[in-house]
């Protein structure tokens, strides 16, 4: 039985599958449960692979998905830590003999298709040498995409993954409140950014999306850990949802929004009456606590009574300006767009041609930045595997539900919902932290699916030892 064809249907007899432990088991039909029982390793034990060799490396991809998510390379440039480490995961590759790997989800091929096709648009750009850098960032983002697929290999590996995430971002929660501060520019400003110049985070806007997204992370790695490790993973929600709220950033808002709703939907009873205190309890202290530049900047969208909801007010405005414009050149330059990263050099070169004022901005929205710079080849290609990333989390959401497997689907799926929003606000199709989750989805969908067929070898190999052996003529 292939797992995708039998997802959106209940499972016929004989094909329920339990959780034990952390392992994905068949379980017998009632006429064999004594057969079964009488050899217990018939089923729910893993077939080897021969020795693991590729744990050494797995572990070597968690140190790196860890620098990767907090961004601390960004922050002391000088250790070169990300590109030591490439290097050893593209050796491991090779003598693990995984570097096919990525061929085997639909996720992973339709991402290296994006990577050849922003490639193919680079000999069409208005600028020929910066879209070539562009797409060197895209190569490199493909890269993890290649290496999760290499190295998370089990749901186990999933899990340890997911707990990485979680740990970056509530490294970047910590850093915030420690190292953070004002952003954009202006003596008066309190939005709370990380790092300094080009740095991801000291965008408030960047920071917010990272913050919000380890949201669900860290709910999740909570359930996976005891003792001090399980109360300090809950003590880091403190700086991650503080650090959120002083960017004052209304896309985090909105993407916040969207993930707790989702969760909300499948939450158990307890869980939703957790998430309706929760929520008050922030409210209350966000009001009472964030500088009134900062609440006035969340409430406000394009009309303005103060100085910050007047800044807030001007923010909206352009970024509707941005987005009117990138859909015009979307349909200006329909097939291979004006070359990626080349909005804003193509944008101003138009306005100036035609006597207008250059708006010297980047789209600020991630789809309509690759319709305009990749034609809409690009755009659906990136939407394709996002739309894989999320909707092959539903059926395992829904036939473990009430197991570790399913919340780990669960929690996926939100921070794949809140990456989506964040998305349509800013400019990041090309590299980040979108990568990240899309190569865990993939790597997650990849493991379930090989310990169901798993599961069903090692019945069909119970019941066939049980079938009574052909008479003798």
């Amino acid at each position: 039985m292939n797992w995708y064809n039998s997802q959106n249907s209940a499972p016929a007899a004989g094909e329920e599958y339990a959780i034990h432990g952390q392992m994905i088991v068949a379980e017998p039909e009632p006429e064999h449960a004594e057969a079964v029982q009488q050899r217990p390793a018939a089923i729910g034990k893993r077939s080897r692979r021969g020795p693991e060799f590729y744990k050494p490396f797995h572990l070597i991809l968690m140190f790196y998905l860890y620098l990767y998510c907090s961004r601390i390379p960004e922050i002391i440039p000088s250790l070169h830590l990300g590109m030591a480490l490439q290097p050893l995961l593209l050796i491991g590759m090779f003598m693990t003999g995984t570097t096919k790997t990525i061929f085997k989800s639909d996720i992973g091929k339709v991402m290296f298709a994006f990577t050849i096709w922003v490639g193919v648009c680079v000999p069409f750009s208005v600028w020929k040498g910066g879209s070539f850098t562009t797409w060197l960032t895209t190569l490199q983002a493909l890269l993890l995409l290649f290496f999760m697929a290499a190295f998370i290999r089990s749901i186990e590996d999933c899990y340890r993954a997911m707990f990485i995430v979680a740990l970056g971002m509530a490294t970047i929660g910590v850093l915030s409140m420690v190292m953070g501060g004002g952003t954009g520019g202006g003596a008066n400003e309190v939005r709370l950014g990380l790092g300094s110049g080009a740095d991801t985070l000291a965008d408030a806007n960047f920071l917010a999306l990272y913050l919000v997204v380890g949201i669900p992370f860290l709910i999740f790695a909570m359930t996976l850990k005891k003792g001090i490790l399980r109360v300090g993973l809950f003590l880091a929600l403190v700086p991650v949802l503080a650090g959120f709220a002083r960017t004052g950033s209304r896309m985090g808002l909105l993407a916040f929004a969207a993930g707790m709703l989702l969760f909300f939907i499948f939450a158990t009873a307890l869980e939703r009456i957790s998430i309706i205190m929760g929520g008050i309890i922030f409210l209350a202290l966000a009001i009472t606590l964030l500088p009134q530049r900062i609440t006035e900047r969340f409430t406000t969208f394009f009309n303005a009574s103060s100085n910050a909801q007047l800044e807030a007010a001007s923010s909206a405005a352009t970024r509707k300006a941005l987005f009117i414009r990138s859909i015009q050149m979307s349909f200006e330059h329909t097939i291979f767009g004006v070359g990626p990263g080349e909005f804003m050099d193509a944008e101003a070169e138009e306005s100036m041609a035609s006597g207008k004022q250059a708006m010297w901005h980047y789209t600020h929205n991630s789809y309509t930045e690759l319709s305009s710079e990749t034609g809409f080849p690009g755009l659906f290609l990136f939407l394709y595997a996002f739309w894989r990333c999320y909707r092959g989390l539903t059926p395992i959401r829904t036939r473990y539900r009430f197991s570790r497997v399913g919340r780990a689907a669960l929690f996926l799926q939100i921070g794949v919902l809140m990456s989506c929003v964040g998305a349509f606000f800013l400019s990041i199709a090309y590299s980040g932290l979108l990568y990240a989750i899309l190569g865990i989805s993939a790597a997650y969908q990849a493991a379930v699916s090989r310990e169901v067929n798993e599961a069903e070898a090692a019945k069909a190999r119970a019941m066939a030892q049980e079938a009574p052996e052909p008479a003798l003529a």
